[in-house]
């Protein structure tokens, strides 16, 4: 088999020191597309119509665990094959465990109010006693946790949490896993993780009438979408009956879209909101799997064809 011409979006960083005999791989050059494959996130912007104008393109690989650019791939060429990690991938999915271990650092650190407990330790206010009360009044083991969206990051979470012993709430798009409706988990849970798919139906999934909902003293966790949830609302509710919250993910991930910088100026005014910068799946060993993974993925299929 020849080698494929792989071009990488500029999103993409490759961290493979050796790659595949197989393949040459280089970044993207927009005014000449001269590969085989080409390589985006759902956030790449493409160029329609030079892409069309390439005979040469034959597969588009979104480095995405769910086909959320469909809508915008049906502008694409129809003889270009779309490849991403399907149910296909589920064996080398089920391996990837960063972001369930994240979503659990962040209620152990909302838990115990680390943002005011460095704040305090900053100044020099030395008070270990009125510090640990800002702290959520129960332990986790006694906590209840509950969970929107039951797919392979909820699984993994759920499993995390009742090794610490945590009551868990699910609700799944699936009724045959869901345990409580969203009001429940609103009312009886003390912490809330949203692990949702981004799809129309879930768009602004979570807003004020939910947050209105939750538990006075609970804490509110995002590592999905942005666009699922509304963080204007949100907001709203925070130091009130949402004591914190964490957040990981952005409708627009642009440090100058105006949602970005409305929730980093409160997270400076206040020691009640975690904001952190999409990187709940992004350690190194995660990122180089499925690099490799795609690259197995896109060769299998020169190979069959």
């Amino acid at each position: 088999m020849k080698k494929i011409q792989l071009g990488l979006a500029k999103e993409i960083n490759f961290q493979l020191k050796n790659f595949n005999k197989n393949f040459t791989i280089k970044r993207i050059n927009r005014d000449k597309l001269i590969f085989d494959v080409i390589v985006i996130t759902p956030n790449t912007e493409l160029d329609y119509k030079l892409i069309n104008a390439s005979k040469r393109i034959k597969v588009i690989f979104i480095m995405s665990l769910h086909l959320i650019s469909k809508i915008k791939l049906k502008k694409i060429r129809k003889d270009i094959k779309i490849l991403w990690f399907g149910k296909k991938s589920k064996s080398v999915l089920d391996k990837i465990t960063p972001t369930p271990e994240f979503i659990f650092a962040l209620l152990i650190i909302l838990s115990k109010n680390f943002l005011k407990s460095q704040f305090l330790t900053k100044k020099n206010i030395w008070d270990p006693k009125k510090t640990a009360s800002y702290s959520h009044e129960k332990m986790i083991s006694t906590s209840t946790l509950g969970i929107i969206g039951y797919g392979r990051i909820g699984k993994r979470l759920m499993q995390i949490a009742k090794t610490f012993g945590m009551k868990i709430l699910v609700y799944s798009n699936k009724p045959k896993e869901r345990n409580a409706s969203l009001k429940s988990i609103a009312n009886k849970s003390d912490f809330v993780s949203v692990n949702l798919s981004l799809k129309n139906n879930t768009k602004n999934f979570i807003d004020k009438k939910f947050f209105a909902e939750m538990k006075k003293n609970s804490y509110f966790i995002n590592t999905s979408k942005g666009a699922i949830v509304n963080y204007a609302h949100l907001l709203n509710f925070l130091g009130k009956n949402i004591k914190g919250a964490a957040i990981d993910v952005y409708k627009i991930e642009k440090s100058n879209d105006p949602e970005v910088i409305r929730l980093c100026n409160h997270a400076k005014k206040n020691q009640n909101l975690i904001i952190t910068p999409h990187v709940a799946g992004g350690t190194l060993d995660s990122v180089v799997t499925l690099q490799k993974h795609c690259l197995d993925i896109i060769q299998n299929y020169f190979k069959t064809r």
